[in-house]
């Protein structure tokens, strides 16, 4: 494997700012971004972080370790992950009504049952196998090293290359509030070894 991006939330670096109406995304504490969205409701506020790395490889793992105090029940109540071509994107989104993926047209796919967990951390790895060309993309989901089941991730649209993005939206909600404490991506599927841990 190839190590895309090692992000372990030293500091934003170079990391952009998404944050709009009251949201606010930030380092805290050390070691970890934290998204808030305030009183976002009213203003379909978000807090988030984006940059431009290499364009998605057609096998990719993306593994991130995230804590959420608290979510909404929908899409645009809670965090957006996503990672693309100019021409595909992978896009989850994390709720308590569940872990959805977007696939062919915007339509979805929630993954496993109402699977999303609050006050606990939670490691997240998604193995991306677009070998097939993009329109057949698929991803493996997994939740604390247990597989969740491969799920449609052909999502074909006009995008920005090799942008990442973590943005949690509180459009119905006021308060919502995630950590994460690292993100990562390498090339290949499977667990990411970086030159300062195994994951285990």
């Amino acid at each position: 494997m190839s190590i895309l991006l090692n992000e372990n939330w030293d500091g934003l670096g170079t990391w952009a700012d998404a944050d709009t109406d009251t949201g606010v995304s930030e380092i805290d504490p050390a070691g970890q971004l934290r998204l808030d969205t305030k009183l976002s409701a009213a203003g379909d506020g978000q807090a988030g972080r984006y940059k431009t790395i290499v364009s998605c490889p057609d096998l990719a793992t993306m593994n991130m370790r995230l804590y959420c105090d608290a979510l909404g029940a929908a899409w645009n109540d809670g965090l957006q992950l996503n990672y693309g071509t100019a021409t595909w994107k992978f896009v989850c989104y994390f709720h308590t009504g569940g872990l959805i993926i977007l696939k062919t047209g915007g339509a979805n796919t929630e993954v496993g049952v109402d699977i999303v967990s609050t006050g606990v951390w939670v490691d997240w790895r998604f193995q991306i196998d677009k070998s097939g060309g993009e329109a057949a993309a698929v991803v493996e989901v997994f939740k604390d090293n247990v597989s969740q089941g491969t799920v449609d991730c052909d999502y074909e649209v006009a995008s920005s290359n090799g942008l990442i993005q973590a943005a949690l939206r509180g459009y119905l909600t006021d308060n919502l509030v995630c950590h994460i404490d690292y993100l990562r991506i390498a090339t290949g599927l499977g667990k990411i070894q970086t030159p300062q841990c195994l994951i285990l």
